[in-house]
């Protein structure tokens, strides 16, 4: 009976070494990202501390169907819901009616968290860089990949950035928006952006009104931008994206 039970011990090793490994491959976000051209992640956000209210709840799922219809390759969705009126919900919802992958933004503290994103369906989770130490990010990477969420660390000044190249991520955004202040300086982020190693693919987060933001973040090495306020704010959601891809 012992060398049965130990047979069976040894079988489940090499099996759920196998079951995880497929598990964490299934992920979309990468392959997205990873097309030719400039990535758009459009944003859903219904409130911001600096910009008050931009949407309703209601409105979340015409609002990603908008983007789907309009060519935005990723749909962000801020979930936190004291400072942002989100809520880890709207990601099934959206998922429900959407193809596009899910970038889920939140301020991640608890491993808790990512495994919450699993279960409810993001493809990819943003990690704040400067919000925890260089150990937790490290876990907090190593983590998301392991139950196939893509981690995207956020970086805000070289600080951000030398804890983060510390982790397996294949992500780095920078941040235009300081977080303390909630000031946009998008030539400071493009700057940072420049330092980061050719390895990471980048992507460019805030400060986007029009195509000549994002002919900067190009110009600095980005492969993805990422536009929240001025996609919640704008009348015209097609016309907005439309110009958006004219550089």
């Amino acid at each position: 009976m012992h060398n049965i039970l130990n047979k069976i011990i040894k079988y489940k090793i090499k099996e759920l070494k196998q079951r995880k490994k497929t598990f964490a491959s299934q992920n979309v976000f990468k392959k997205v990202i990873s097309k030719t051209g400039m990535i758009l992640i459009g944003e859903i956000k219904l409130k911001s501390p600096s910009a008050g209210i931009l949407g309703k709840s209601q409105d979340i799922i015409k609002h990603a169907r908008l983007y789907e219809e309009s060519g935005v390759d990723v749909i962000s969705i801020i979930t936190d819901k004291n400072f942002f009126n989100g809520n880890i919900e709207f990601i099934k919802k959206i998922k429900k009616v959407i193809k596009l992958p899910i970038l889920q933004k939140d301020f991640i503290l608890d491993p808790y968290q990512i495994y919450e994103a699993k279960i409810y369906g993001a493809d990819a989770i943003l990690l704040i860089a400067r919000i925890v130490t260089k150990q937790k990010l490290i876990s907090f990477v190593q983590l998301a990949q392991s139950i196939g969420v893509e981690p995207v660390v956020e970086i805000y000044d070289e600080g951000d950035l030398e804890k983060t190249i510390a982790t397996a991520t294949s992500f780095i955004a920078v941040n235009a928006r300081d977080l303390q202040t909630f000031t946009i300086d998008l030539d400071k982020a493009c700057e940072l952006i420049k330092k980061i190693p050719d390895k990471y693919i980048k992507l460019g987060f805030s400060g986007v009104t029009s195509a000549l933001e994002i002919k900067k973040y190009k110009k600095a090495g980005v492969k993805g931008i990422l536009i929240g306020t001025s996609l919640m704010k704008t009348t015209n959601i097609r016309d907005f994206i439309n110009n958006l891809r004219t550089i």
